[in-house]
C-alpha cells in the first residue's frame, strides 16, 4: 500500500509539473516550506514558496537564522542553550527541562576546536555525550521536526541562554537580546551586519535578494548544473530595503558571476546553488499541494 501511494504522489507531482505550461484560470494559491541546516553549520534555513494556479511562483524567500554560536552569552567550553523541541525531554517532570533540548558548548579537539553538543538530563544532573560528532547541534538540526521549531523559536523569541547547577535550569536573556551581526536572527534582515558589503564582496542581503529574484523567475532550472564566469562589470546600486547599513560605493564590481544555462544571475556568492536548490525542493512541495487540492 505505502508503494501505491508513493507511485501515486510522483504521479501526480509529474503531472503537475508537465502542466506548468499551460494556463489555469484558477485563482488558489498553494504554499509550502523546506527547512533544513544551511551547508556551512550552525544556521537554521527556511525557504518558502508560494505558486498560482499555473505553478507560476507569485512568493519565493528564504530565511536563515543564526544559530547558538550568533546569539549565546559569552561563547566559550561551558557555555548552555536551550531550545524548544518537540521530541526531546517529553516525559521529564520539570517544565523547564519538558519539549526542550540543550546544547553544550564543547572543546572537543586539542587545538581549540569547539562544537555545539546535546546536553542531557540524569538523575542527578546534566551530562555531556560521549558522542560529540554524532550529537551535535548541526546534526540533531537535519531533523526538519527539530529544524522547523528551531525556526518558530527565533519568530517566538524562546531561544535562550541558561545556566545549569544540577537538575536547576535558570534561564537567562533570549537570543533576541543576546545576538549580535546588528540584532538580527535572520542573516537578510535590511538591518542585520552579517557580511556587510566590501570591496569584493555583494555582501549577503544583495547577494539573498538577487538569489530570491532569479529562483522566482525560474524555479525549475537545472540550479545543480550552474556555473560561474569572471566578472568585472558588476553593478551595485543601493537599495536601503534590502541593506539599510551597506556602503555600496565601495564595490569594485568585480566577481565571480553564478550563471544558469547560459544566462547571468547576478548573484555572486559561494552559496547561490544550495539556496536555489532548497527553494526548488519548497516550490516542487507546493506544486503537489495544489495537484492534492491543499490550497491556502
Amino acid at each position: 500500500m505505502k508503494k501505491l501511494y508513493m507511485v501515486a504522489l510522483i504521479l501526480v507531482l509529474t503531472g503537475a509539473l508537465a502542466f506548468a505550461g499551460g494556463r489555469s484560470e484558477n485563482n488558489a494559491t498553494a504554499t509550502a516550506t523546506k527547512f533544513y541546516v544551511a551547508h556551512q553549520g550552525a544556521y537554521i534555513g527556511e525557504a518558502t514558496v508560494t505558486i498560482n494556479g499555473n505553478n507560476e511562483v507569485v512568493a519565493a524567500s528564504f530565511a536563515e537564522y543564526h544559530g547558538p554560536d550568533g546569539w549565546v552569552v559569552n561563547p566559550g567550553d561551558g557555555a548552555v542553550v536551550r531550545v524548544p523541541d518537540p521530541l526531546a525531554n517529553t516525559g521529564h517532570s520539570d517544565p523547564a527541562i519538558r519539549g526542550y533540548m540543550f546544547y553544550i558548548y564543547n572543546e572537543v579537539g586539542e587545538n581549540g576546536e569547539y562544537m555545539w553538543s546535546q546536553y542531557s538530563p540524569g538523575a542527578n544532573g546534566f551530562s555531556r555525550p560521549g558522542r560529540h560528532w554524532q550529537r551535535d547541534f548541526d546534526g540533531m538540526m537535519s531533523n526538519p521536526i527539530r529544524s522547523a521549531a528551531y525556526a518558530q523559536a527565533v519568530k517566538d523569541d524562546t531561544l535562550v541562554t541558561v545556566t545549569i547547577d544540577g537538575l536547576n535550569v535558570t534561564v537567562g536573556p533570549t537570543a533576541s537580546e543576546t545576538v549580535r551581526y546588528g540584532g538580527q536572527m535572520d542573516k537578510a534582515h535590511p538591518e542585520s551586519t552579517y557580511m556587510a558589503v566590501r570591496a569584493n564582496s555583494l555582501g549577503y542581503r544583495y547577494n539573498h535578494a538577487r538569489n530570491v529574484e532569479f529562483f522566482a523567475s525560474n524555479p525549475m532550472a537545472n540550479y545543480a548544473a550552474a556555473t560561474q564566469q569572471r566578472r568585472e562589470d558588476l553593478e551595485l546600486v543601493a537599495d536601503p530595503s534590502i541593506d539599510a547599513n551597506a556602503d555600496v560605493s565601495v564595490y569594485e564590481g568585480v566577481g565571480n558571476e553564478w550563471m544558469v544555462a547560459d544566462v547571468r544571475t547576478g548573484a555572486t556568492w559561494s552559496d547561490f546553488q544550495h539556496y536555489t536548490v532548497e527553494m526548488q525542493e519548497a516550490y516542487k512541495l507546493a506544486v503537489a499541494r495544489m495537484a492534492l487540492g491543499m490550497v491556502d
